[in-house]
């Protein structure tokens, strides 16, 4: 939604859509989990996501999502992840959702299917409420439609990443189109643990 708010009041050309934009953000969440699979950093409080946002006609919104779903499963496949992805019904779907896909990773530590991603197309549910609208060839206003997908949610991705790529000594092989970004094949597990020492702070 905070992208959206970027957009609102806005009027925009019919031949500028779809409109997309990305970015990265810092994401909050109150919610906690009492569940043993979703301890560590699968549910957390804090992370940072790369997000992607459209505005686009009631024609477009359908094929932007399903280019918003391509773009996740490229990113995934590329990252060598076994992932599988899920319609979801009615009643998972949040008030602005017309459509929605969830990506679930499997995670071999936890032997479980973890969300990783999800996108959504939620019409002109947020256009409306912001005032987003686009000016057609003829000239009419119209509320435009808005789509959104979360092309990775960090601490989960490296969930993914490290529990399918480790080995028993600890040590991770990196899947090949991160090698040379990383400049490295693996991240090794240290060998010497640095000592701590409590200090008492008052």
């Amino acid at each position: 939604m905070a992208l959206a708010g970027f957009f609102t009041d806005q009027v925009i050309e019919e031949q500028c859509l779809p409109l997309k934009i990305a970015a990265v953000s810092r994401c909050y969440r109150a919610e906690t989990s009492g569940l043993n699979e979703e301890k560590g950093i699968y549910r957390v409080h804090q992370f940072t996501k790369v997000e992607m946002f459209a505005v686009c006609s009631e024609k477009q919104s359908e094929m932007v999502l399903e280019s918003f779903k391509d773009t996740e499963m490229c990113l995934y496949k590329q990252l060598n992840l076994k992932f599988r992805v899920l319609d979801m019904p009615p009643n998972e779907l949040g008030a602005s959702a017309f459509q929605k896909y969830d990506i679930e990773a499997w995670l071999p530590g936890r032997q479980m299917w973890g969300e990783i991603s999800s996108c959504s197309n939620c019409t002109d549910y947020q256009a409306k409420r912001l005032n987003i609208k686009y000016k057609t060839k003829d000239g009419l206003l119209k509320y435009a439609h808005t789509a959104n997908g979360t092309a990775a949610a960090i601490p989960r991705l490296l969930i993914a990443l490290i529990e399918s790529n480790k080995i028993e000594n600890g040590t991770v092989y990196l899947p090949e189109e991160l090698r040379n970004i990383l400049n490295n094949s693996l991240l090794a597990r240290n060998k010497v643990v640095p000592s701590l020492k409590l200090i008492k702070h008052f």
